[in-house]
């Protein structure tokens, strides 16, 4: 498992050591060194304890909103308007670009 550490110089003789996963997991030493090697120590102790990290994926709860777009997908393929608007876009597409490269 990897986790992300922060890990923060108090002073020259004082370093803290947090598991960003595991907020409540943080160690302070004299060294970089120490403080890492401790922080390796409580997380290890903690998964032998049994926590682990798992992901798990949720509804958003409106299907609907989720599947809507695709039913608009290809509608004005034949919308002169559109086209227009979109040849409009492009052109100031290509304007501003030329712009940020000048």
């Amino acid at each position: 498992m990897v986790v992300d550490i922060e890990l923060i110089r108090r002073s020259p003789d004082r370093y803290v050591a947090r598991a960003l996963q595991f907020p409540d997991v943080e160690v302070e030493a004299v060294s970089r060194e120490a403080a890492l090697a401790q922080i390796r120590e409580a997380l290890t102790a903690r998964r032998r304890a049994g926590t682990e990290i798992v992901q798990i994926t949720i509804e958003n709860g409106s299907a609907a909103l989720q599947t809507a777009w695709p039913r608009h997908a290809g509608t004005f393929p034949d919308d002169e308007a559109y086209r227009s608007m979109l040849a409009e876009v492009e052109r100031q597409r290509r304007e501003l670009n030329e712009d940020t490269e000048a």
